[in-house]
């Protein structure tokens, strides 16, 4: 019975552990609109990024120590998967740049 609580108690931290931080990468990246000075985008991303990367680090460093014996492994795994995937869904999240309906390719038809 403790094994199963231990295991289902691992399941909700992981799941919550990338919930909350594709939340806060998520909102990080949506609140980077291009209209805004390139300054006050940098100090976003500064300041949410590693946020977002620590509450990944608790969700990997869960997932890879099933996988992975060898504690500086696990670590150095975690820290680079987390670290990549909130700088992806930062990528990911920001509004891409309006497209004007006046510009089209040149050769539409040919």
């Amino acid at each position: 019975m403790s094994v199963i609580m231990k295991d289902v108690t691992y399941f909700a931290t992981i799941t919550l552990a990338f919930l909350c931080g594709t939340r806060i990468a998520w909102a990080c990246g949506r609140n980077c609109q291009f209209k805004v000075d390139p300054k006050t985008r940098k100090r976003l991303v500064i300041e949410n990024l590693p946020a977002a990367s620590i509450v990944y680090l608790f969700g990997f460093l869960i997932v890879y120590s099933f996988c992975i014996s060898n504690f500086i492994a696990i670590v150095l795994f975690a820290l680079f998967s987390a670290t990549l995937l909130a700088a992806m869904v930062v990528s990911m999240a920001m509004p891409e740049l309006k497209r004007r309906p006046d510009e089209k390719v040149a050769n539409d038809g040919a």
